[in-house]
């Protein structure tokens, strides 16, 4: 669906659920694959490692010299590991 098809009076909620579906459906999967794979043992292993490096022991010094940028550069870290417990646990609810 494009703003195009909007615009010329096109839209089709069917079309717009069908999409939706699909999106849905592509998600879920994505979510299986991440699951598959931090669910091996290795898989485990590599998760927990990310975790503790860079959520867990992954603080900005008091002494730096742009506390902002790295406070942020941080966050962006720790973002990443977030999003992939995130994707395992929604595999694991599906």
């Amino acid at each position: 669906m494009s703003w195009d098809t909007i615009n010329k009076g096109d839209f089709n909620a069917e079309s717009a659920k069908q999409a939706n579906d699909a999106a849905r459906a592509k998600a879920a999967e994505l979510a299986k694959a991440y699951n598959r794979c931090f669910g091996t043992d290795d898989g485990k292993r590599v998760l927990e490692d990310l975790t503790q490096r860079f959520i867990f022991q992954n603080n900005t010094p008091f002494g730096s010299q742009n506390p902002d940028y790295e406070a942020a550069y941080h966050n962006g870290e720790s973002g990443l590991v977030k999003f992939l417990i995130n994707q395992v646990q929604q595999a694991r609810v599906l």
